[in-house]
Protein backbone atom coordinates (compact mmCIF):
# COMPACT_ATOMS: atom_id res chain seq x y z
CA UNK A 1 0.00 0.00 0.00
CA UNK A 2 1.24 3.44 -1.20
CA UNK A 3 1.28 6.28 1.82
CA UNK A 4 0.63 9.93 0.69
CA UNK A 5 -0.66 11.63 -2.81
CA UNK A 6 1.84 8.84 -4.73
CA UNK A 7 0.26 8.91 -8.89
CA UNK A 8 -0.22 5.46 -10.53
CA UNK A 9 2.67 5.88 -12.66
CA UNK A 10 5.30 6.64 -9.38
CA UNK A 11 3.70 3.39 -7.99
CA UNK A 12 4.50 1.76 -11.23
CA UNK A 13 7.53 2.50 -12.07
CA UNK A 14 9.03 2.13 -8.47
CA UNK A 15 8.01 -1.38 -7.78
CA UNK A 16 9.44 -4.54 -9.67
CA UNK A 17 8.20 -7.37 -7.28
CA UNK A 18 10.37 -10.39 -7.74
CA UNK A 19 6.74 -12.44 -7.99
CA UNK A 20 5.18 -9.82 -10.06
CA UNK A 21 6.73 -10.31 -13.59
CA UNK A 22 6.36 -6.60 -15.55
CA UNK A 23 5.35 -7.62 -19.27
CA UNK A 24 7.61 -6.44 -21.98
CA UNK A 25 4.96 -4.33 -23.19
CA UNK A 26 4.51 -2.59 -20.08
CA UNK A 27 8.24 -1.53 -19.74
CA UNK A 28 7.88 -0.16 -23.70
CA UNK A 29 4.97 2.05 -22.32
CA UNK A 30 6.81 3.18 -19.69
CA UNK A 31 10.04 4.17 -22.09
CA UNK A 32 7.41 6.35 -24.27
CA UNK A 33 5.88 8.02 -21.22
CA UNK A 34 9.33 9.23 -20.00
CA UNK A 35 9.86 10.34 -23.62
CA UNK A 36 7.02 13.22 -23.78
CA UNK A 37 9.21 15.92 -21.75
CA UNK A 38 11.33 15.34 -25.20
CA UNK A 39 9.19 15.88 -27.24
CA UNK A 40 6.40 18.40 -25.94
CA UNK A 41 8.92 21.50 -26.32
CA UNK A 42 10.69 20.07 -29.60
CA UNK A 43 9.33 22.82 -31.32
CA UNK A 44 10.56 25.81 -28.90
CA UNK A 45 14.55 24.33 -29.63
CA UNK A 46 15.58 26.99 -31.68
CA UNK A 47 15.19 29.29 -29.39
CA UNK A 48 16.11 27.71 -26.46
CA UNK A 49 19.87 27.16 -27.11
CA UNK A 50 22.13 27.09 -23.81
CA UNK A 51 25.27 27.23 -25.22
CA UNK A 52 26.86 30.51 -26.53
CA UNK A 53 27.20 30.69 -30.56
CA UNK A 54 29.68 33.59 -30.16
CA UNK A 55 32.52 34.56 -27.98
CA UNK A 56 35.11 33.33 -26.62
CA UNK A 57 33.83 29.44 -25.62
CA UNK A 58 33.01 26.23 -27.71
CA UNK A 59 29.62 24.71 -27.95
CA UNK A 60 31.68 21.70 -26.14
CA UNK A 61 33.53 20.85 -23.09
CA UNK A 62 33.96 18.47 -19.91
CA UNK A 63 31.91 16.55 -17.62
CA UNK A 64 32.27 15.80 -14.23
CA UNK A 65 29.61 14.24 -11.69
CA UNK A 66 30.35 13.50 -8.57
CA UNK A 67 27.20 11.35 -7.23
CA UNK A 68 25.50 9.63 -4.17
CA UNK A 69 23.40 5.98 -5.26
CA UNK A 70 21.10 5.53 -2.90
CA UNK A 71 18.95 1.86 -3.36
CA UNK A 72 15.43 1.54 -2.47
CA UNK A 73 13.75 -2.14 -1.98
CA UNK A 74 10.37 -3.21 -3.30
CA UNK A 75 6.92 -1.86 -1.72
CA UNK A 76 6.43 -5.12 -0.23
CA UNK A 77 7.80 -7.38 1.51
CA UNK A 78 8.58 -10.52 -0.24
CA UNK A 79 7.04 -13.81 0.91
CA UNK A 80 8.28 -17.84 0.69
CA UNK A 81 6.87 -21.09 1.98
CA UNK A 82 10.20 -23.12 2.23
CA UNK A 83 9.88 -27.32 2.40
CA UNK A 84 13.40 -28.14 4.02
CA UNK A 85 14.00 -31.98 3.95
CA UNK A 86 12.75 -34.29 6.62
CA UNK A 87 9.08 -32.34 5.93
CA UNK A 88 9.88 -29.37 7.98
CA UNK A 89 8.29 -26.00 6.46
CA UNK A 90 9.27 -22.22 7.11
CA UNK A 91 6.96 -19.58 6.09
CA UNK A 92 9.49 -16.62 5.23
CA UNK A 93 9.00 -12.59 4.83
CA UNK A 94 11.74 -10.99 3.43
CA UNK A 95 12.54 -6.94 4.20
CA UNK A 96 14.45 -5.29 2.04
CA UNK A 97 16.24 -2.18 2.74
CA UNK A 98 18.42 0.15 0.87
CA UNK A 99 21.30 2.09 1.59
CA UNK A 100 23.54 5.12 0.48
CA UNK A 101 26.88 5.30 -1.39
CA UNK A 102 28.97 7.24 -3.41
CA UNK A 103 30.42 7.28 -7.31
CA UNK A 104 31.79 9.78 -9.88
CA UNK A 105 31.90 10.08 -13.63
CA UNK A 106 33.89 12.20 -15.92
CA UNK A 107 33.61 12.78 -19.71
CA UNK A 108 32.63 14.97 -22.69
CA UNK A 109 29.66 16.64 -23.74
CA UNK A 110 28.64 17.97 -27.47
CA UNK A 111 26.22 20.69 -28.57
CA UNK A 112 23.79 19.20 -31.49
CA UNK A 113 22.92 22.19 -33.83
CA UNK A 114 20.60 20.80 -36.20
CA UNK A 115 18.07 19.23 -34.13
CA UNK A 116 15.16 20.50 -32.04
CA UNK A 117 14.70 17.88 -30.45
CA UNK A 118 18.63 17.12 -28.79
CA UNK A 119 20.25 19.40 -27.40
CA UNK A 120 23.36 17.62 -26.59
CA UNK A 121 24.81 14.71 -26.50
CA UNK A 122 27.81 13.34 -23.86
CA UNK A 123 29.38 9.93 -22.82
CA UNK A 124 31.16 9.35 -19.52
CA UNK A 125 33.16 6.86 -17.42
CA UNK A 126 33.54 6.45 -13.90
CA UNK A 127 33.50 4.04 -10.94
CA UNK A 128 29.66 3.77 -9.00
CA UNK A 129 29.28 1.55 -5.26
CA UNK A 130 26.12 -0.11 -4.79
CA UNK A 131 24.84 -0.82 -1.35
CA UNK A 132 21.78 -2.88 0.66
CA UNK A 133 20.60 -5.22 3.53
CA UNK A 134 17.76 -7.30 3.73
CA UNK A 135 16.33 -9.22 7.09
CA UNK A 136 14.35 -12.36 7.25
CA UNK A 137 11.64 -13.80 9.54
CA UNK A 138 10.99 -17.77 9.13
CA UNK A 139 8.12 -19.31 11.14
CA UNK A 140 8.09 -23.00 11.18
CA UNK A 141 4.98 -24.42 10.19
CA UNK A 142 3.80 -26.49 12.82
CA UNK A 143 0.25 -26.77 14.16
CA UNK A 144 1.56 -29.14 17.30
CA UNK A 145 3.90 -26.12 18.89
CA UNK A 146 2.24 -23.94 21.40
CA UNK A 147 4.47 -21.31 20.63
CA UNK A 148 5.99 -20.73 17.15
CA UNK A 149 9.54 -21.55 16.39
CA UNK A 150 11.08 -18.41 15.08
CA UNK A 151 14.89 -18.13 13.26
CA UNK A 152 16.03 -14.59 12.35
CA UNK A 153 19.09 -13.58 9.84
CA UNK A 154 19.97 -10.88 7.79
CA UNK A 155 22.53 -9.65 5.45
CA UNK A 156 24.04 -7.07 3.53
CA UNK A 157 25.73 -6.21 0.25
CA UNK A 158 28.17 -4.00 -1.34
CA UNK A 159 29.13 -3.72 -5.41
CA UNK A 160 31.02 -1.88 -7.10
CA UNK A 161 31.10 -1.22 -10.69
CA UNK A 162 33.26 0.15 -13.29
CA UNK A 163 30.60 2.22 -15.16
CA UNK A 164 30.33 3.97 -19.11
CA UNK A 165 26.97 6.15 -20.36
CA UNK A 166 25.62 7.43 -23.44
CA UNK A 167 23.45 10.24 -23.01
CA UNK A 168 20.36 11.74 -25.40
CA UNK A 169 19.82 15.17 -23.50
CA UNK A 170 16.85 17.96 -24.16
CA UNK A 171 17.12 21.24 -22.57
CA UNK A 172 14.85 23.91 -22.10
CA UNK A 173 15.07 27.24 -20.86
CA UNK A 174 12.85 28.01 -18.02
CA UNK A 175 14.90 31.73 -17.49
CA UNK A 176 18.30 33.25 -18.73
CA UNK A 177 20.09 31.08 -16.21
CA UNK A 178 18.11 28.26 -15.85
CA UNK A 179 16.99 25.26 -17.42
CA UNK A 180 15.56 22.07 -17.21
CA UNK A 181 17.10 18.81 -18.67
CA UNK A 182 15.89 15.33 -19.25
CA UNK A 183 17.64 12.61 -20.27
CA UNK A 184 17.40 9.53 -22.07
CA UNK A 185 20.81 7.25 -22.08
CA UNK A 186 22.03 3.77 -21.93
CA UNK A 187 24.26 3.03 -19.55
CA UNK A 188 27.19 -0.27 -19.18
CA UNK A 189 28.71 -1.40 -15.83
CA UNK A 190 31.00 -4.30 -14.73
CA UNK A 191 31.19 -5.46 -11.69
CA UNK A 192 34.77 -5.09 -10.68
CA UNK A 193 34.04 -5.93 -6.53
CA UNK A 194 31.80 -7.32 -4.09
CA UNK A 195 31.41 -8.17 -1.18
CA UNK A 196 28.46 -9.92 1.08
CA UNK A 197 27.30 -11.24 4.58
CA UNK A 198 24.72 -13.19 5.71
CA UNK A 199 23.16 -14.73 8.58
CA UNK A 200 21.08 -17.64 7.24
CA UNK A 201 20.69 -19.38 10.37
CA UNK A 202 21.30 -22.80 8.90
CA UNK A 203 18.28 -22.04 6.26
CA UNK A 204 18.88 -21.81 2.58
CA UNK A 205 17.93 -18.54 2.00
CA UNK A 206 20.83 -16.95 0.80
CA UNK A 207 18.75 -16.06 -3.50
CA UNK A 208 20.78 -14.55 -6.33
CA UNK A 209 23.95 -12.59 -6.69
CA UNK A 210 24.52 -9.85 -8.86
CA UNK A 211 25.48 -10.77 -12.74
CA UNK A 212 29.60 -9.27 -13.90
CA UNK A 213 27.83 -7.32 -16.48
CA UNK A 214 24.60 -4.95 -16.44
CA UNK A 215 23.64 -3.48 -19.76
CA UNK A 216 20.37 -0.87 -18.97
CA UNK A 217 18.62 2.14 -20.42
CA UNK A 218 18.32 5.20 -17.48
CA UNK A 219 16.24 8.12 -17.41
CA UNK A 220 17.24 11.40 -15.55
CA UNK A 221 15.89 14.81 -15.00
CA UNK A 222 17.78 17.33 -13.62
CA UNK A 223 17.82 21.57 -13.09
CA UNK A 224 20.92 23.32 -14.30
CA UNK A 225 21.91 26.91 -13.69
CA UNK A 226 24.53 29.03 -15.91
CA UNK A 227 27.54 29.78 -13.15
CA UNK A 228 29.26 31.64 -15.22
CA UNK A 229 30.28 32.16 -19.17
CA UNK A 230 31.67 28.71 -19.52
CA UNK A 231 30.46 26.64 -15.89
CA UNK A 232 26.68 25.26 -15.71
CA UNK A 233 26.37 22.85 -13.14
CA UNK A 234 23.09 20.69 -13.21
CA UNK A 235 21.82 18.59 -10.19
CA UNK A 236 19.94 15.46 -11.25
CA UNK A 237 18.63 12.30 -10.37
CA UNK A 238 18.87 9.50 -12.64
CA UNK A 239 17.56 5.48 -12.54
CA UNK A 240 17.24 2.56 -15.00
CA UNK A 241 13.81 1.78 -16.87
CA UNK A 242 15.11 -1.62 -18.75
CA UNK A 243 17.20 -3.85 -18.34
CA UNK A 244 18.72 -5.50 -21.66
CA UNK A 245 21.59 -7.98 -19.38
CA UNK A 246 21.35 -9.94 -17.84
CA UNK A 247 18.16 -10.29 -19.12
CA UNK A 248 14.97 -10.55 -17.11
CA UNK A 249 11.66 -9.67 -18.00
CA UNK A 250 13.41 -6.32 -18.69
CA UNK A 251 12.92 -5.70 -15.38
CA UNK A 252 14.72 -2.29 -14.51
CA UNK A 253 15.51 -3.65 -10.65
CA UNK A 254 18.64 -5.45 -10.00
CA UNK A 255 18.31 -8.94 -8.20
CA UNK A 256 20.19 -9.64 -4.95
CA UNK A 257 19.32 -11.95 -2.46
CA UNK A 258 15.71 -12.52 -2.37
CA UNK A 259 14.48 -8.82 -3.37
CA UNK A 260 15.19 -6.65 -5.86
CA UNK A 261 16.59 -2.79 -5.10
CA UNK A 262 16.00 0.00 -7.13
CA UNK A 263 19.19 2.31 -7.88
CA UNK A 264 18.89 6.21 -7.77
CA UNK A 265 22.46 7.99 -8.60
CA UNK A 266 21.98 11.49 -7.51
CA UNK A 267 24.34 13.75 -9.53
CA UNK A 268 25.87 16.97 -9.38
CA UNK A 269 27.22 17.50 -12.93
CA UNK A 270 29.81 20.22 -13.70
CA UNK A 271 29.69 21.43 -17.55
CA UNK A 272 32.80 23.33 -18.75
CA UNK A 273 33.11 24.58 -21.69
CA UNK A 274 36.33 24.54 -23.94
CA UNK A 275 37.93 27.33 -24.54
CA UNK A 276 37.98 28.87 -28.41
CA UNK A 277 41.57 28.90 -29.75
CA UNK A 278 43.37 32.35 -29.67
CA UNK A 279 44.00 34.13 -33.18
CA UNK A 280 47.18 35.20 -34.20
CA UNK A 281 48.33 37.51 -36.77
CA UNK A 282 50.66 35.46 -39.31
CA UNK A 283 53.66 36.84 -39.14
CA UNK A 284 56.97 37.39 -42.06
CA UNK A 285 59.38 35.61 -41.73
CA UNK A 286 62.04 37.76 -44.18
CA UNK A 287 61.81 41.66 -44.17
CA UNK A 288 60.24 43.13 -47.09
CA UNK A 289 63.23 44.00 -49.44
CA UNK A 290 63.78 47.52 -50.69
CA UNK A 291 62.64 47.15 -53.88
CA UNK A 292 59.64 46.05 -52.85
CA UNK A 293 56.14 47.54 -53.80
CA UNK A 294 53.18 46.83 -52.28
CA UNK A 295 51.85 45.15 -55.95
CA UNK A 296 55.23 43.99 -56.67
CA UNK A 297 58.74 45.14 -57.88
CA UNK A 298 60.23 48.86 -58.00
CA UNK A 299 61.46 48.00 -61.87
CA UNK A 300 57.59 47.38 -62.65
CA UNK A 301 57.31 43.51 -63.24
CA UNK A 302 54.50 42.19 -61.30
CA UNK A 303 54.43 38.47 -59.52
CA UNK A 304 51.26 37.96 -62.15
Amino acid sequence: MIKGNKSPLFAYFLYDSKFHRTEPMKRALLVCLLSIPFIGFSQQQRNNDIFPKFGNYERKGWIISPMITQTIGPIKDQKQRLFLTGDSVYDIDYNAKGKTAFGIEVGRFYSVDNSWLISYLDFTVGVKMLQGAEKFTAILDDPDRVSPYTLSGDGIFSQMYATASFNLNNAQKLSKSVFLKNTLGVNADYLVSESQEYNTRGLPVRGANPGQFVFQAHYSIGVGVRLSQNIMVVPSVETPIVTFYEYDDLKSTLAVFNSRYRPFLFKLTFMVLDKKPGRKCPTRKKPRKSSETLFGMADGVRPW
